[in-house]
């Protein structure tokens, strides 16, 4: 009753929280993360038929869950969304497939919604994106790690540190850089930015 409590607590918190995370150590049937995020110092820049504007960027939000489904076996959400100057705004809705190999390395697949929005200009694009996550324990409580994506609407890596200052609350700080593709116009919108939040682990 008490992870049940706390799960809903975390959640509740995901738009306000800071966080970003590590991978689950183990990935198996009943154990879940969820995450929340803030990405601060963010950059949004977009490229239109071969112009590109720098729209800055404001602190906007990464979140997003883990729950295992099987032994090495997991189905992984991710939400980002960024805002800059101008109305400029890109969302990414990410739904993954993930398999952990061993203790330090994953793989993933699934499929990826962005929309991307710039005053009367809006455009949503569907697509898939396969990639890996590396994960290193470097002591008892602190672990590094890197991911990486590519799909046919995105391009994306970020890295990484948690610490663990209960078995259940992480506390972590990420790099992130993103690339979307393939909206009409021939535009593209890349983001990065530095995230700090929480991760709740049951």
């Amino acid at each position: 009753m008490k992870k049940i409590i706390a799960a809903a607590v975390a959640a509740g918190l995901l738009p306000v929280c800071l966080a970003g995370a590590s991978p689950l150590a183990e990935i198996a049937a009943g154990k879940a993360q969820i995450d929340a995020n803030v990405t601060l110092g963010s950059s949004i820049k977009g490229k239109r038929d071969g112009h590109t504007v720098d729209f800055d960027g404001d602190t906007r939000y990464r979140a997003g869950a883990t729950v295992g489904i099987g032994d090495h076996l997991g189905l992984d959400y991710t939400y980002a969304a960024h805002e800059g100057d101008d109305n400029a705004s890109v969302q990414s809705h990410q739904l993954n497939l993930i398999y952990q190999f061993n203790p330090y390395l994953y793989g993933y697949g699934g499929y990826v919604r962005n929309r991307a929005k710039h005053h009367s200009y809006e455009d949503n694009t569907n697509g898939f994106q396969v990639g890996a996550i590396g994960r290193l324990p470097l002591t008892d409580r602190l672990t590094g790690w890197g991911k990486v994506g590519y799909g046919n609407t995105i391009t994306q890596y970020e890295v990484g540190m948690g610490y663990a200052f209960t078995d259940s609350w992480e506390a972590n700080v990420s790099y992130n850089d993103s690339k979307y593709r393939d909206f009409s116009g021939d535009t593209d919108v890349k983001t990065h930015g530095v995230n700090v939040g929480v991760s709740y682990k049951f």
